[in-house]
């Protein structure tokens, strides 16, 4: 590779770099991205950690299974084993009767249905719940790097997060900022606009001799997660609703408010 990744591919193989499936000068210039990025190495130990949590591949039932179907099944003790792995053919085999074949074909199939249902209820919340761990680790995997930079940015200590309330109806929303002056719009269901309407975002900052509105941003009919940035001290944030090509300054319009505490 002769040139350096963006921030944006850099985040885009994170996912890759926890799992040690890089190698090469990709994996030596993400190992110092992470090394230097408090986001991505959150990141990275978030995906690592979800990892870890998988139960290993070698599940296997309890060795009291074939006691406990043996116990159920109308069979003298002793007489009913696992069934094997593996069936060989041989010419010394002697011919079965009619008879032994259908006792044994009848208790070959009873064994088995017990055998599924014990196995059913024995191994089958351990399946369900690693599962359900893999669909948790593929979706943070699918993530957009936008999307885990907000995460990464609101699980922070240092994160300041600020609740918006609803002008109207339910619903509200928040903004999360960090100590750098770095921030997000997330967590509404903002409905989408009509054509010449936009949702713009604001701030009230005092600078100790004025209080004004700044806008952070005009984010469009349908806005998702917003990043801005704000280096000015906040007392309150607000999201409206303005023409489409946006506002100087916030109209009556306002959808969610929150006051900075």
């Amino acid at each position: 590779m002769d040139r350096e990744l963006t921030r944006t591919e850099l985040d885009e193989l994170l996912p890759l770099f926890a799992l040690d499936a890089l190698d090469g000068e990709e994996r030596e210039q993400v190992a110092r991205y992470v090394e230097r990025d408090d986001d991505a190495r959150a990141e990275v130990e978030s995906l690592r950690e979800a990892v870890s949590l998988l139960p290993p591949r070698d599940v296997r039932a309890p060795s009291s299974l074939w006691q406990g179907i043996e116990g159920s099944l109308d069979v003298p003790s002793g007489d009913l084993a696992a069934p094997p792995l593996r069936l060989v053919a041989t010419d010394a085999m002697p011919e079965p009767t009619p008879e032994r074949v259908s006792r044994r074909g009848r208790r070959v199939v009873t064994v088995l249905a017990a055998a599924a249902i014990v196995l059913a209820v024995v191994l089958g919340v351990q399946v369900v719940r690693q599962q359900s761990r893999i669909d948790d680790l593929a979706a943070q995997m699918r993530r957009d790097p936008l999307e885990r930079q907000a995460m990464a940015a609101r699980g922070s200590a240092d994160a300041h997060v600020i609740p918006l309330d609803a002008m109207a109806g339910d619903g509200g929303g928040e903004v999360v900022m960090l100590p750098d002056g770095t921030g997000y719009l997330m967590g509404h269901e903002l409905p989408a606009l009509s054509g010449d309407r936009t949702y713009q975002l604001w701030a009230k900052v005092d600078d100790g001799t004025t209080t004004r509105m700044v806008s952070l941003g005009v984010l469009g009919r349908t806005p998702g997660i917003s990043p801005f940035r704000l280096v000015a001290t906040p007392t309150m944030f607000e999201v409206t609703t303005e023409p489409a090509t946006g506002s100087e300054v916030p109209g009556r319009a306002v959808v969610l408010r929150g006051a900075v505490a």
